[in-house]
């Protein structure tokens, strides 16, 4: 740690030449600073130990096809009734759940990559983005943020699935419905959830039904 070592050294030579008292403020904040640095390089580390597992762990499965079974996955999209719309088709209509998530980490999961050289890794954007994976004849999930800047971060449809059914139904119908993983199949929802909050990154649940409720909420808290 040689910055430490450099105001380490710094701060000897300023208390020898000065009062000690002078340098009350100055001595505290070196404590500060160095407790700082201790814990942000231990943070570094047990980061960066996590993403060597990662890398060499099996490539994680799709969350929706983890979700609702491989089966039900291949004939979904075969079937050509399911493609992804981005959030913007979703706030026509549940306008506070879209502000509300503004504000969620979900809406901000791939800054955490981003800056990093993983950005395009599919193990990190299995869960960082929205879809990415799944393709069937008519549309893709995310595929990368100059092609499909739409579908970054996990929004609606990175938990829910596919929205274009659920457009249509409740376009026709004036009724909700048609997602493959929406609130009508919690078994499928709660799935979803688990694919990506593992206990490898610590976010894996001490109470899964407390926050599950919360996210049924426009702004959860």
């Amino acid at each position: 740690m040689p910055v430490i070592s450099e105001i380490l050294s710094y701060y000897v030579i300023v208390s020898q030449k000065y009062n000690n008292g002078v340098f009350v403020h100055f001595q505290n904040f070196i404590v500060k600073y160095i407790i700082i640095c201790f814990f942000a390089i231990v943070a570094w580390g047990v980061e960066s130990n996590q993403i060597l597992e990662e890398l060499k762990s099996p490539m994680a499965q799709i969350p929706l096809k983890n979700a609702i079974g491989e089966a039900a996955y291949n004939e979904a999209m075969a079937s050509g009734d399911y493609r992804y719309v981005g959030n913007d088709k979703c706030r026509l209509c549940h306008r506070d759940f879209f502000i509300g998530r503004k504000q969620d980490p979900h809406d901000h999961a791939m800054s955490y990559i981003t800056s990093s050289e993983y950005r395009d890794n599919p193990r990190c954007l299995v869960c960082h983005s929205t879809g990415f994976g799944v393709s069937n004849k008519v549309s893709t999930g995310f595929v990368s943020v100059e092609k499909t800047p739409r579908l970054v971060n996990v929004q609606c449809e990175g938990c829910h699935g596919p929205g274009s059914n659920h457009i249509k139904i409740a376009t026709l119908k004036k009724t909700g419905g048609g997602f493959l993983a929406g609130e009508d199949r919690p078994d499928r929802l709660k799935k979803m959830c688990f694919s990506c909050h593992t206990s490898r990154w610590n976010k894996s649940y001490s109470d899964f039904e407390s926050a599950y409720a919360k996210y049924r909420k426009a702004l959860p808290k």
